[in-house]
């Protein structure tokens, strides 16, 4: 199976405490992306970010299901030269109550990754994980 290619990755504030998370494709071909514990998935369980106040890291406070294989609606095509985005209100799984600076990493890896769509879905046993490098840091305000 070929490797993935490399997607970018971007996080945008919207404040207070909303981030918009963004997938490109820069390669000339459409590739699939598993929507799991991104904010491209509908109702978000799991994290591939991690919060900081500080120095001290916020536990993510979210659901975290235990998942079979995904089905094919679980994917989302990104085409070539495009992009996907989806949008989290981290609040609602982070402790970001008091006031100050949080900032929000991407830490976690995508869960799987296919270049062809005759893969997809793919048994958890078959995934092709892919690390992406959000080039942009987001620092929220928090609630006040």
């Amino acid at each position: 199976m070929p490797a993935a290619p490399p997607l970018t990755c971007r996080l945008n504030a919207l404040p207070p405490t909303t981030v918009r998370f963004t997938l490109t494709n820069p390669s000339s071909a459409p590739v699939w992306v598993l929507r799991w514990n991104t904010p491209l998935e509908e109702r978000w369980k799991g994290t591939i970010f991690t919060v900081t106040s500080g120095k001290k890291e916020i536990s993510y406070q979210g659901p975290m299901t235990k998942r079979g294989d995904p089905g094919r609606e679980e994917y989302v095509e990104i085409p070539a030269g495009g992009s996907v985005s989806g949008e989290a209100d981290l609040s609602q799984v982070y402790e970001m109550k008091k006031p100050g600076k949080y900032v929000v990493k991407v830490t976690g890896d995508l869960a799987d990754v296919a270049m062809d769509n005759a893969e997809v879905p793919r048994g958890r046993d078959r995934f092709a994980g892919a690390r992406v490098e959000c080039a942009v840091i987001v620092d929220l305000s928090g609630h006040s």
